[in-house]
């Protein structure tokens, strides 16, 4: 553990109320120099509150602020930046019609000899920055063009080119390969050798006990405790943060009777080229994993099957009758719905309460005559709210003020509301903290045992081979092996991941 004591940052009771929710109550928080400082808790308990006051987003309610021993109000982000905090939202924050670099350096472009700017030695010094993190692309190409993932490694870069005192990185592994993480942690280890603070923001358990020094822990709200990560273990950590003890069970079931498909697909590629020649079979009630690296094109065959995207070649079978998909709405007439990857962008109107976003994908469920039974709809929404623990629990709160954690389970619900029988999830945990996986976990299994089938995407192994009863594995677009979900170990997985 980092041995110095010299306080950089320090926040002391600090509140901040929105409308009748209590986002955070006499809070407080220290960071030393050269250390980083894990902020953990569970969705809601206050985290990005916390990051937005320290980074002058938000004005707090009470309390206090000292950066260097100096009472500081930060009254807006750059002010904030100016005096070396920078932030890394967990969502993303860029303009998607412009290049890497020019999104890199927006705000503090480089200005040439004759006042105009300096396009060269923006994408220059941001190719840099990217090929030390081995992102693995230029900074002139159009960021809309890049993957979630890659999009996420362009945040932590563009953080990066900042001279900062302290950084805080709001979940930066959420999208990212392993491969990537571990570039990302020498870097992290590398600006703490170097004196700079970060604050780290996971829910990522075990990056926690690899790369921090000590974690403060807030519930509902309140500040529980600061604690040494090396004296600490994982349940302990869980405890402080839910407040009880949760179980490791293991989800699979064992296989009873004639396996029955549901969905197949035959010989599919993609119009873009990120998968070609993909043919597999989905069982009733089985949840089939889908693994793979960043750019394996996982997502891309997901989108492509729910008729997001177009597909070049190749038929879909449902129920062994073959089926044309030419837009999502023709998938959910098929009893097919998929929870998108990035569920800012695809998942949810930020400007719509919570009840109308989970209706949004169903209004004919609600429909009597001509209009809308809007007590029918607040009543089955509250129900799915209620299932997946939505906080806060008032559902005509706006999906944006939610913390991304239980904007996910809105995505969730929104997908449930259609009832469906087959069930395409794209990273369903990413930005969830442990309890809320937890009951996603069971919910997932609890729909598997009820007969529908699932498809599930996740960058995060542990999680695939604690849900899944099968495991495809693609690499570069094409389909390299297929394990049984009891059987199938990490290193299995990796090793078809990478080429088999």
């Amino acid at each position: 553990m980092n041995t110095v004591n010299e306080t950089i940052l320090k926040m002391e009771n600090i509140s901040k109320r929105f409308g009748s929710v209590q986002a955070l109550e006499n809070v407080q928080f220290e960071l030393k120099k050269g250390e980083v400082h894990a902020l953990i808790g569970e969705n809601g308990a206050g985290k990005s509150t916390f990051l937005n006051i320290m980074s002058g987003t938000y004005k707090p309610d009470a309390g206090n602020m000292y950066l260097n021993g100096k009472q500081v109000q930060f009254k807006t982000p750059l002010a904030a930046k100016e005096q070396g905090i920078v932030k890394v939202h967990q969502e993303l924050q860029l303009i998607p019609e412009i290049t890497v670099a020019q999104n890199m350096f927006l705000g503090n472009e480089i200005i040439g000899k004759f006042g105009t700017i300096n396009f060269k030695e923006m994408e220059k010094r941001a190719d840099a920055m990217l090929e030390k993190m081995y992102a693995g692309f230029h900074s002139n190409v159009i960021t809309k063009t890049l993957s979630t993932a890659q999009q996420q490694m362009v945040e932590i870069a563009k953080a990066l080119l900042h001279d900062f005192n302290v950084l805080a990185l709001d979940e930066p592994t959420a999208s990212l390969t392993n491969k990537e993480i571990d570039e990302l942690f020498k870097i992290v280890k590398e600006l703490r050798n170097q004196g700079k603070s970060i604050i780290y923001i996971s829910h990522r358990l075990d990056e926690l006990f690899e790369i921090c020094d000590r974690a403060t822990v807030f519930r509902d709200g309140k500040y529980i405790d600061t604690v040494n990560v090396n004296e600490i273990d994982k349940p302990q950590l869980v405890k402080m943060m839910v407040g009880r003890d949760i179980g490791n069970e293991n989800y699979h079931i064992e296989s009873t009777g004639k396996k029955e498909p549901i969905l197949e697909v035959k010989n599919l590629s993609g119009n873009n080229n990120r998968f070609n020649n993909i043919s597999f079979t989905l069982n009733k009630g089985e949840i089939l994993g889908l693994a793979g690296l960043v750019g394996a094109g996982r997502t891309e065959l997901v989108r492509g099957i729910f008729g997001a995207d177009k597909l070049k070649e190749g038929k879909i079978y449902l129920e062994g009758k073959e089926v044309t998909i030419q837009c999502p709405k023709d998938a959910i007439d098929q009893g097919i719905m998929l929870i998108p990857e990035d569920r800012k962008l695809q998942g949810f109107v930020p400007g719509l309460t919570n009840t109308a976003n989970v209706a949004l994908s169903n209004l004919d469920r609600y429909k009597k005559y001509v209009v809308l039974n809007f007590s029918d709809m607040n009543r089955q929404v509250k129900t799915l709210t209620d299932q997946l623990d939505v906080h806060p629990t008032d559902n005509n709160l706006q999906t944006k003020q939610l913390s991304g954690g239980n904007q996910q389970k809105i995505v969730v619900a929104k997908a449930l509301n259609v009832e469906p029988n087959i069930l395409i999830l794209d990273e369903p945990t990413r930005g969830i903290d442990v309890n809320a996986k937890h009951e996603i976990y069971e919910l997932i299994r609890r729909l598997a045992n009820a007969g529908k089938s699932i498809i599930l995407i996740s960058s995060e192994l542990p999680e695939v081979l604690k849900l899944s009863d099968r495991i495809l594995v693609m690499y570069e677009g094409k389909m390299t092996g297929e394990l049984n979900g009891q059987e199938a170990t990490e290193n299995e997985i990796m090793r078809f991941a990478v080429g088999g």
